[in-house]
């Protein structure tokens, strides 16, 4: 299924990923942000969405998806498109499941799952009158991608996507010539 294409020709599906997932669609490819030049990165690729702030999804070369946060933090996030829009609807603003030691056991990450589920329904219901639950579901309906309601496989789906070689990398060049590196996990922080 082509998501990205779906996204683009319906407006209220692109919103509705928007107010759950914060991602936005870009109408079209664009290049991935460069820092004016400064930025590089080692796997090639088109960017297709980006957060409220501004850190940007790519399709890379091989067809996985990497994130560039407009923190500075780059990885791979997905290894296809449909993994990708399964993990974001079903945990919509995962960098909050981005604690590497709840990982190492499955029922303390499925529990870790859960609390941070929680937690996002209350603020989404506290802060935006905003029904998570209900708006996910019709997401994933919309979109015909199963709402999970044991989301410990995907997270170690996502965990293991993190880790693997070769690693989505980037480099900043400073004026003076000298050069910072991440990772390539987004873990690492």
């Amino acid at each position: 299924m082509d998501y990205i294409k779906m996204l683009r020709e319906d407006n209220s599906l692109s919103d509705l990923l928007c107010d759950v997932c914060d991602i936005e669609i870009f109408p079209e490819f664009k290049t991935p942000q460069d820092e004016c030049g400064h930025l590089a990165y080692n796997i090639s690729g088109k960017t297709f969405a980006r957060t409220g702030s501004g850190s940007e999804y790519i399709l890379l070369e091989d067809g996985s998806i990497g994130f560039w946060g407009s923190e500075g933090a780059c990885g791979r996030i997905a290894d296809n498109l449909q993994e990708f829009f399964e993990f974001v609807v079903n945990c919509p603003y995962w960098q909050d499941y981005l604690d590497e030691d709840e990982y190492q056991d499955q029922e303390e990450l499925r529990e870790f799952a859960r609390e941070v589920y929680e937690e996002h329904m209350e603020n989404a219901a506290d802060l935006c009158g905003f029904d998570l639950p209900e708006a996910q579901q019709e997401l994933a309906c919309r979109m015909g991608i199963e709402k999970m309601t044991d989301v410990a496989d995907i997270l170690m789906r996502f965990y293991y996507c993190t880790k693997r070689e070769p690693r989505f990398v980037s480099t900043y060049t400073e004026n003076d010539g000298s050069t910072h590196s991440g990772t390539g996990s987004l873990f690492d922080r």
